[in-house]
This record gives structure tokens, sequence and C-alpha cells, in this order.
């Protein structure tokens, strides 16, 4: 839906369309003043100000509304896993059977990180925060793949598509490893080494508890709740973590620089940290009222 609106400025009358409660950037560039300058919009803090419009996500924190490509968050987290929601954030679509075992495959097989990567992070404190550990982690590991780094192999090439899906690979492979040695690291235990039989979630609390027990699983409940957790914390828009990768990748730098400080914004930020939290608990809130409506129907 879109409106005009009339602005008027030093005697003119300028026509400016109103797009879905917004007005583009490129309407104000019309407007100059008698010397011909261009009329500039100061917004300190981008408090009013949109970079982009996403059909990625949609949310409404007032009305619990939370939506994935189009579907409700009450059903993705009632019908689907992260690996699956993650799936359909990146392409657009849920994977059929075909794809999500070819998905599934490529990202279980990046949960091995590097050894070397490992024993840097053996290197901090005893009592270093695990959010600073994931921050500087996740920015080493551009250091081990100079062959997927636009600054050293030109700033085109996450245009190939094979070499671009080797990032999301790798980095939804690598990250819960990371995180788990980081809290491993913190409470003084050796890390576990991943376990590609597991599921994405399984695995990922598998690192963080197994002591030394052989045949170790995380509780099923315990599983379906993190995994639940991980799916309504997937996507919140254009918060300040989403900001700060754009702004970054803008730059060519590579994709794990980029992901290192969208960590960061998250670590340092609480008003970041408040915002999707509250959305989660309001979207998860909605979600078990509908459930416990839906038992009591049947």
């Amino acid at each position: 839906v879109s409106t005009q609106s009339t602005w008027g400025y030093q005697g003119k009358k300028y026509e400016v369309p109103i797009k879905r409660n917004y007005i583009e950037s490129s309407e104000l560039e019309k407007i100059k003043d008698n010397s011909g300058k261009v009329l500039r919009y100061y917004d300190p803090g981008y408090l009013n100000t949109i970079s982009a419009t996403s059909k990625v996500c949609f949310i409404d924190g007032d009305k619990g509304i939370l939506e994935y490509r189009g579907y409700p968050i009450e059903e993705l987290a009632e019908k689907s896993s992260f690996l699956e929601v993650a799936f359909l954030l990146i392409y657009g679509e849920l994977p059929s059977q075909r794809e999500y075992a070819y998905w599934r495959n490529k990202v279980m097989k990046h949960t091995f990180i590097h050894t070397d990567l490992g024993q840097q992070m053996k290197s901090f404190r005893y009592d270093a925060h695990p959010m600073g550990m994931l921050v500087s982690t996740l920015a080493s590991i551009s250091t081990f793949h100079p062959e997927s780094n636009p600054a050293l192999q030109g700033e085109k090439i996450y245009n190939n598509k094979k070499i671009r899906n080797k990032q999301i690979h790798r980095l939804l492979g690598n990250t819960p490893t990371i995180a788990a040695n980081a809290y491993r690291h913190r409470i003084g235990r050796p890390y576990n080494t991943p376990r590609n039989n597991l599921d994405y979630v399984e695995n990922f609390l598998y690192m963080l508890d197994r002591l030394n027990e052989g045949k170790y699983k995380p509780h099923p409940k315990l599983v379906r709740a993190i995994d639940i957790l991980f799916i309504l914390h997937a996507e919140h828009e254009l918060n300040c973590s989403t900001a700060a990768v754009r702004h970054l990748v803008s730059s060519g730098v590579d994709v794990y620089s980029a992901m290192s400080g969208a960590a960061a914004a998250l670590y340092l930020s609480l008003i970041h940290i408040s915002e999707p939290t509250r959305q989660a608990e309001i979207s998860y809130a909605v979600f078990c009222l509908k459930k416990k409506k839906n038992q009591i129907q049947q």
C-alpha cells in the first residue's frame, strides 16, 4: 500500500510516497534548498531509521506474533527442529527429507573444530568469560581458512554458491562446539569431542554436560526445550547483531569476523539481550497457551 504526502520546503512543494509506513531516503534527495543543497535527515542512534526491509521475519511483541518466512512460531516450535528452521530462514523454504539429510550431514561434519583452535581456547585465563571466548574464537576461524577470505581472495568470492554454503555449514557446526568449549573452560573441565550420531541440540548438550559416562545422552525433554529455545531466538528482525553484521559485511570483511562482531554486539548490549528474550518469552507463552487449548479441545 502506497500513499502520497505533500512536503513544503522554501516555497517549493514535493510529492513524497509513503510505502508500508516508511519513506525512502532517495525521496529526500529530491528536496533541495534554494542553493541546490539536498535536505538531510538527522537521526542520532538511528532511533527512527530502517536500513532494510525483510521477508525473513515478522515480529510484533505487543500482540505476541513472531513469524519466520510467514510460518507462525507456534507451528515451527511444535513441529520442527532448529536445523529445519535454520534452513527455512536461510533458503526461504522448509527442507524436504532429502534436503534435510544432506543439510544435517554437512552441518554435523563441521562440529569438529581444528585442533589448533581448541588449543587456542585452552590458552584463555581460567576465569575468562565464555562470551569473550566465543567472540575471540569466531574471529580466529578466518585465519584457518584464508581461501574463504574476501580480503585475500577477492570481494566476489561469496558469489560462489558452493563456497558460500560451506561457510554456512561451518559456522552452524563450529559455533556450538566453541560455545560448549568456552563453558567447559570456565568450569575447569576438559572439552568433549562432538558426536555425529546425535542431533544438533543433543550433541550441544552432550558437549556441555558429559563428565566421564561412556554412553551419556542428554534427557530428551531437556533437548526438546533447548531446541525450542534455539528456534525462538533464531531470528528477530533487524536487531543490534544483525545491524552489526550488515555494517561489517558491507566493507567486504570475511564472514567469521562479521559473526564475531555480531556476538560482540549481543555480549555488550543489555538492551539487545533483553528485547529478544522478551519477544521469545512472549512467543513461547503464546505457543504454550495454544498447545494447552488444543489439548483441552481434544
